[in-house]
Formats: C-alpha cells, sequence, structure tokens
C-alpha cells in the first residue's frame, strides 16, 4: 500500500478565487490571507503550512473561531475554501487547486 496516494495538496491550495477556479493568482491569494488574519510571520510557501498550526496556548474553540473568521474574510473576498477531498490527493487531483 502507498500511502502517499492518498497525501494532500497544500494547504493554501485550498482557497481558489472564484473566477479563476485553477489559475489562482498566488500572489494575490497570499496578500488576502494575511489581510484577513494569518500572522505576516508565516510562510504560505511552506508545503507544511497549516491554519491547524498554532502556539500551544491557544484553546481549540480559539483556533476554530480564528479559522472561521479567515474561511468568512476569504469568502468576501471572492474565494472558494474547497476541502481536501474536493481537491484530490496529490496523485489524483481533481484540478480544482493546482496552485
Amino acid at each position: 500500500m502507498d500511502s502517499s496516494n492518498h497525501t494532500s495538496v497544500p494547504w493554501i491550495q485550498v482557497f481558489q478565487k472564484i473566477d479563476s477556479t485553477g489559475q489562482t493568482n498566488i500572489r494575490e491569494r497570499k496578500e488576502a490571507l494575511y489581510s484577513c488574519g494569518v500572522d505576516q510571520k508565516e510562510n504560505l510557501d511552506d508545503k507544511s503550512w497549516s491554519l491547524n498550526t498554532v502556539n500551544s496556548d491557544v484553546t481549540l474553540n480559539e483556533l476554530t473561531e480564528r479559522n472561521d473568521r479567515i474561511f468568512a474574510c476569504m469568502k468576501k473576498k471572492g474565494y472558494k475554501v474547497y476541502g481536501f477531498n474536493a481537491c484530490g490527493p496529490l496523485k489524483n487531483p481533481s484540478g480544482l487547486c493546482p496552485n
């Protein structure tokens, strides 16, 4: 069994501009995420970056509230937030989240 068949796309790729899904401008998406509350110190180019990575002093409730705010803000900016299942695994991508 090859477990890499189920490796998901990087987190940042689940955010796709509605009018250009699959061709989302990477620079604009990063700027939007930062303006929506992602810490400027976060390296969004790092494939291991995740919205679920936080300091140990953040509660699960605080993490959920922060992520909900970021998702809502990104939607207001014209982005669709796809689930990892919609994007497909790296070895068999759906084409919705290539960048």
